[in-house]
């Protein structure tokens, strides 16, 4: 698309419908720049197509297999899947399908192409405030910002683009910059717009939930910090995200948590999900973790085991363990999301006990336990007594919540040392975001700050392969290495762009394997 004079005319979308409307309808046309970009409606219909082109189902299926396939939470599901598979078994090729980025790119090119234009909006309609202007500037810098995160965490090193993609007509070609410098720069950009992003949009959840708000924006500096290392950053903006009372947050209740933040979404602890509805289905999470156990790709690793060696959940009847996940004889099915635990007797559960659900759940990006488990991480690395004391306080906020059950506070008993903490963190954060795309991007960043997978690979992710594959010794060469981590980049990208660089590890093979 010649983004310069062309954009996806969305400016045909009323704004006047439901809001679910301005997320989810498809664009119908294409309009020339001489008509489009000349009233605050055009801006606004193109702030919607960056949230839809975001909200594509390609989009979330890589937000679920970047972050979550490799990690030790989920297996092979029923349904294979060879590029999957093929991940899951640590054979990955610059061919599979899953090291496509091309989907990030074209939302980071419809923010860029907002960027650019809506100015020039600004200054010719009357109607279309400075105030307006900033907010909408602010929205779709955090958008883009999201996205290099996103690649930059898969990928290490990517092209860096923040003008819009003028001409196809002739190859995209533009080498890569270090990840940690776009990072950088983006995480200073978000500090730069914080104060201009709308604090929520009044009487409407969906958008307070669904749009970048203040909150949004300082959660996402956190999570970018956190992974840079800048812990006091980290700390600072989610102190902010506690602290001020516009778009009040708070954890849900015990007895509604899974119903309210999973099932229904928009909940009250919610702060940024990729808004889904009949017109736009999460196929995502319906492709992966599936209706039932034979049509799911995903499922999940044996953690029902309280008290065994593969003991995640310190208690029986925590709310994550009880309707995350459940057994379903040969394999454990994935529920979350797509299914709602109303029977809850029996501890261990059965199928039985789940009613299946809708398949246009929101996907959540960040939520509240974000905030508090990202603060407990950085106070968790900065140590001294005062700090770890408050990170295992706020790993008992989520805790307790999960086990209703228990006397507050009960997880305290688990950790003392800084190690004890940061393990424990560690731990809370997989109970808590179990399935959520989160628990790989936790353990990269734990062999980042090492400078070697080998601590992880030998703690949290041989068991899982030696379920899978049953041959650890052949697959531990091709994870032990830190640039192993990242995703090879696919072969069509380098082809029509020819200053880009293979990422280190893969250049040797086509197959990691050494």
């Amino acid at each position: 698309m010649k983004a310069k004079y062309f954009i996806t005319a969305l400016a045909l979308v009323s704004m006047t419908p439901s809001c679910s409307d301005w997320f989810s309808t498809p664009p119908e046309s294409e309009m020339v720049r001489d008509v489009f970009w000349k009233k605050k409606s055009d801006v606004e219909g193109a702030m919607g197509a960056c949230y839809r082109s975001l909200a594509d189902q390609s989009v979330i299926k890589r937000l679920l297999v970047w972050g979550e396939l490799r990690s030790d939470n989920v297996l092979d599901g029923r349904n294979r899947d060879d590029n999957i598979y093929k991940i899951l078994t640590a054979n990955i090729t610059a061919t599979n399908e899953y090291t496509r980025w091309s989907q990030f790119y074209a939302c980071i090119n419809q923010c860029n192409t907002l960027i650019t234009n809506a100015p020039e909006v600004q200054a010719s309609d009357p109607d279309y405030s400075t105030a307006e202007l900033n907010a909408h500037l602010a929205e779709a810098k955090a958008i883009r910002a999201f996205c290099y995160f996103t690649l930059v965490r898969t990928f290490k090193d990517v092209p860096y683009v923040t003008e819009p993609y003028v001409d196809d007509s002739r190859p995209f070609v533009m080498p890569q910059t270090a990840g940690d410098d776009i990072l950088a720069a983006e995480l200073a950009i978000l500090k730069d717009i914080d104060s201009q992003a709308p604090q929520l949009w009044t009487e409407n959840i969906p958008y307070t939930r669904g749009r970048i708000t203040q909150k949004a924006v300082w959660t996402l500096e956190a999570d970018i910090a956190l992974w840079l290392n800048r812990y006091d950053t980290c700390i600072e903006a989610c102190d902010k995200v506690l602290a001020t009372t516009s778009n009040p947050l708070s954890l849900e209740r015990a007895s509604t948590y899974f119903r309210n933040v999973f099932f229904t979404g928009n909940s009250g602890e919610s702060i940024w999900e990729l808004q889904l509805d009949q017109n736009n289905q999460n196929a995502a999470v319906r492709d992966f973790f599936g209706a039932n156990g034979t049509d799911a790709c995903f499922s999940s690793y044996n953690f029902s085991s309280v008290g065994g060696s593969n003991d995640l959940f310190l208690a029986q009847r925590d709310l994550r363990r009880m309707n995350a996940f459940v057994n379903a004889g040969a394999y454990y099915a994935i529920k979350k999301y797509i299914a709602l635990r109303t029977n809850l007797t029996n501890a261990d559960g059965r199928e039985a006990d789940f009613q299946w659900g809708n398949t246009y759940c929101n996907w959540i990006l960040y939520r509240l336990p974000d905030v508090y488990l990202m603060k407990a991480e950085a106070l968790a690395e900065l140590g001294g007594s005062d700090n770890l004391q408050e990170a295992v306080r706020l790993c008992g906020l989520t805790y307790d919540r999960a086990n209703p059950d228990l006397e507050p506070g009960s997880l305290i008993a688990n950790a003392g040392s800084q190690e004890e903490v940061r393990n424990l963190v560690l731990a809370e954060r997989q109970r808590e975001f179990l399935f959520e795309g989160k628990r790989y991007f936790d353990l990269m960043r734990r062999m980042r700050r090492e400078g070697t997978p080998t601590q992880v690979l030998e703690t949290y992710l041989r068991k899982k392969y030696e379920e899978i594959v049953s041959m650890w010794a052949d697959v531990r060469p091709k994870l032990n290495d830190v640039d192993a981590i990242y995703m090879p980049i696919h072969d069509d990208e380098l082809r029509t762009n020819s200053l880009l660089k293979q990422n280190r590890f893969y250049e040797t093979s086509s197959d990691i394997t050494r």
